[in-house]
């Protein structure tokens, strides 16, 4: 009786032929971070994105809706070069050829030089969307795809 898993790596894309930052994206950051405004927005963002779900910005009080361990029990990543991290939850990271892929819902975040999280800026969210280019990958086994994020 054979026990594995036959799998093949495939397209390097997670849920989209290309991730562009989308245009609604783009606005609630600009509007969030607009120097004219009258009143300060009190609202952190940070991005989100899942198996079923495309990359979002949302609200920090929503994060634990999406991954309910966030700011928990929760992993962290750390991005190179910025106070930039990946949220995810460490059962849900697959362990297949030696190598880990996430495969749950993740939470994108900055920091500040205090470790407080803070707003994402637009800048942040195409660091973000490079990280996912570079480590997404879908894996097949028994013809069924899963969209994952490489994290070796």
């Amino acid at each position: 009786m054979n026990n594995t898993i036959p799998f093949k790596s495939t397209s390097r894309t997670i849920r989209s032929e290309q991730i562009t930052v989308d245009v609604s994206i783009l606005s609630v950051l600009n509007h969030a971070a607009s120097p004219g405004r009258r009143e300060l927005d009190s609202n952190i963002y940070l991005a989100a994105i899942a198996p079923d779900m495309e990359l979002n910005i949302i609200m920090e009080e929503d994060a634990p809706h999406i991954l309910p361990c966030f700011d928990e029990e929760d992993a962290t990543i750390a991005i190179k070069g910025a106070p930039l991290f990946i949220s995810y939850n460490p059962a849900q990271v697959l362990t297949l050829a030696g190598k880990h892929y996430l495969t749950g819902a993740v939470i994108f975040y900055r920091t500040d030089s205090s470790n407080h999280i803070v707003s994402l800026t637009v800048e942040d969210v195409y660091r973000f969307q490079s990280y996912l280019e570079m480590q997404s990958v879908t894996l097949v086994a028994d013809g069924q795809e899963l969209a994952c994020i490489c994290i070796d």
